[in-house]
Formats: structure tokens, sequence, C-alpha cells
């Protein structure tokens, strides 16, 4: 996640630098999360039935030489080949790993392991966008790709190394059907989980990937080295706040954190074009990291409602949800954002915000077992 987040601030200049529109610039980001979408729930189900271990190995292996090929890129189809291949690489790991880390972390205290899970991963994220700035400022736009690569490789030695093989549990895992897949497909609480991770996505690479960069530079006048700093501040509130929400759902439940995170991301995004300096843009930005944050763990929440058998199709079902924001949220919204060089209009921050509210609904209805188990007379 370090390697992710090195490359945020600087993706739309680096687009931008083989002269293509801002709707070619979305795409950029688009394109790691098309893999994703085709690949997140296969992943799920062939790490479930054949073991985490090897395909998260291969997809380290993937985002590191993807990642390397970014970083020389000499044309703008080479770096879109080279984000899709990342991408690739990613749903193989992330998939799985999230996958094994539900199967071993124990029911009643699954948020507060997944939140452990998550920090690690917002650790990264939070000095990522820093380190990205420097290092793009002083090695040119292409090299945060390389360090990407770097951090990829080193994670395939820690894993080769330190990580065992995990599998559900011998005799529970079925067989790798559409029957399964469409068995979960039609189940209302997976579906308004996945409509709410759809949210949060559009609002991470939609808004805060896409639209605050082109927003940062064009209306603020904010360098890359700024905007990697102002972005690790948001994500260091992120990390501190997802810490305290992962325990406190195993606690209170997983429904109030989320909707709340949902409306009240929906009302800062809506205010974010109002703020016309560095400060102001500062605070809201690291207000919608702890919004972000105070979702907690989504993935406990699909693991508290699924069955041990269908976990690693169920986390791939939930990844895929969530990636289709990433697909659709960076390309929709810097479309409606403006032309290459001209201020951002409020648009696309206005979709987002109604988007946010919209799929904060189904929420309502959707069973919160970890609630149930705190009530008198639950085990």
């Amino acid at each position: 996640m370090m390697g992710v987040s090195i490359i945020s601030p600087v993706l739309p200049s680096y687009g931008l630098s083989f002269g293509v529109s801002l709707a070619l610039v979305g795409l950029l980001i688009s394109a790691f999360a098309v893999a994703r979408v085709l690949l997140d729930i296969p992943a799920g189900m062939f790490g479930a039935r054949y073991g985490m271990r090897r395909l998260m190995l291969l997809g380290l292996a993937t985002i590191a030489i993807s990642s390397l090929l970014a970083g020389v890129a000499i044309s703008y189809p080479m770096l879109l080949a080279a984000r899709v291949f990342e991408g690739i690489g990613s749903a193989l790991y992330t998939t799985t790993s999230i996958t094994a880390v539900s199967q071993l972390a124990p029911p009643a205290s699954r948020g507060a392991h997944l939140s452990f899970y998550l920090s690690m991963f917002l650790v990264g994220t939070s000095f990522g966008p820093a380190v990205g700035g420097f290092v793009s400022l002083h090695f040119g736009l292409g090299a945060p790709f390389i360090v990407y690569g770097i951090c990829a490789a080193a994670s395939f030695f820690l894993v080769f190394g330190l990580v065992d093989d995990v599998r559900p549990e011998s005799g529970r895992t079925e067989k790798i059907s559409l029957r399964q897949l469409g068995r979960l497909l039609v189940r209302f609480d997976l579906l308004a989980i996945n409509l709410a991770t759809i949210a949060i996505f559009i609002n991470r690479q939609g808004i805060i990937n896409t639209i605050v960069p082109l927003y940062a530079r064009y209306d603020l006048g904010i360098d890359e080295g700024m905007l990697g700093l102002i972005l690790t501040l948001s994500a260091v509130c992120n990390l501190v706040m997802m810490v305290v929400a992962g325990r406190l759902t195993d606690i209170y439940g997983r429904k109030p954190f989320l909707m709340g995170a949902l409306i009240l991301l929906a009302a800062l995004v809506v205010i974010l074009p109002l703020t016309h300096d560095p400060f102001s843009f500062t605070i809201v930005l690291m207000a919608m990291g702890m919004s972000i944050g105070l979702s907690g763990p989504i993935a406990a929440w699909v693991a508290d409602v699924t069955r041990p058998e269908d976990l690693g199709a169920a986390m791939g079902l939930f990844r895929t949800m969530g990636d289709l924001g990433f697909v659709i949220a960076p390309v929709s919204l810097a479309s409606i954002a403006g032309q290459t060089g001209e201020s951002v209009g409020p648009a696309p921050f206005i979709v987002a915000g109604a988007a946010l509210l919209l799929l904060s609904l189904p929420l309502v209805r959707t069973r919160d077992p970890a609630a149930e188990r705190r009530r008198p007379g639950q085990a």
C-alpha cells in the first residue's frame, strides 16, 4: 500500500505528460481496477480452494514487474497496459490476503483483527504520498512507479519467507461453481454492504485520488510535493480512526459506524470545492480521512453474514463491487470536471455526494450480527 499511495500525487500529472485528456487520465486510475473487477472473484475462489499463499506470491511478482515498466513508460498505451497488470497483481494478492485474515480472526473480535490488518495498509498509505511527492520532484514523474515496484518485490520476499499457507477448514470448501456465486449475488445483506463499499471507493478513488489532485493543481496552485503531504495527513487521520472504530464495531455493531461514515463523507465532499486556500483544503481532507476510518473494516461485516465455505467467493465479490466504484468513479467524475488546464467545477463533488447518500440507504434494513451478539440473551 505504500507503493500504491506513492503514485497517487503524481499519476494525474504523469498521465498529462503524455498529452492526453482528463478523461484518459481518469482511465489510468480505472485501468488498475478493470483487471481487479475481472479477477477478484476468481482469486477469492481459487485461493480458498487451492491455498492463498501461492496466489499472494503471484500477485506481488506481477505488481513488481508491471510497476517497473510503468516507471519507464515511453507512451500512454504502455503506461495504460502496465496499470492493467498492476490491477491483476493487486486482485491476486489483496483478495486472498484479506480472506486469510478473515478466516483466522475469531468472530467476536473480527473487527479488531481486520482493523489491525487494514491499519498496516494505512501505514503505507500514510507515508506513501509524501514519499511519492518527494521522489517525483527530485527524480521525475516516473520515479514513484520504480519505488512501487521495489515495495512489491520486498513484499514478495516477506510473504515467501514468513507466511504459511492458509486454507478454509478441511472439508468445508465448496467446489468452484457459478451456483455458489449466484447464491451470494441474491443475498440482500451482502448486496447492501457491497453497495456501501462502492460508495467508499467512489470517494477514495473518484474524489481523493482523481479530482482532489486536479482541484489542488488548477484551483489552488498546490504542487505535487505539498499535495503529497496533505494526502499523508488525511491518511494518518484515516489510520487513527480505523484502529479505534474496528474495536468499537465489535462492541456496538458495524451498521451505525458505516452509515455515519457515508453521511459525513457526503457532506464533506460537497464542502470541499468551497475551500479556497490550502489550510481549509487540508482540514476538509483530514476530516474525510477520519470519516473513511469511521466506517471500520467493512470486510468484517461481510464475514459476519457469510458461511465459512462461501468466504472466499464472498470476499471476491466484495472486492469486485468495490472495484466497480474504482472503475466508474475516476473516469466519470474526471469527465465532468472540466477541460484540461481549467478550474474544476462543482459537478463531480455534487454527484459523488449524492451517490454516497443513495448507496447508504440499503444499510438501514441490513442484518448486523456483531450488534446481535451484544444484545441480552445473545452469545
